[in-house]
């Protein structure tokens, strides 16, 4: 993803993007990396966010 503003694409909500937003991955049997921290839905994938 670029450097622009994601958001939720089950939601419309503004992804957080701290030290959750990472390359790595949330443990070794998941293999999702994580794009951003909705309000609602928690931590989601890069299939769940959208750019602004």
């Amino acid at each position: 993803m670029s450097d622009s503003t994601l958001q939720c694409r089950l939601c419309g909500a503004e992804l957080s993007q701290g030290l959750l937003a990472t390359n790595s991955r949330n443990c070794c049997l998941n293999a999702t990396p994580i794009a951003g921290t909705c309000p609602e839905h928690g931590p989601v994938g890069p299939h769940h966010a959208v750019e602004k």
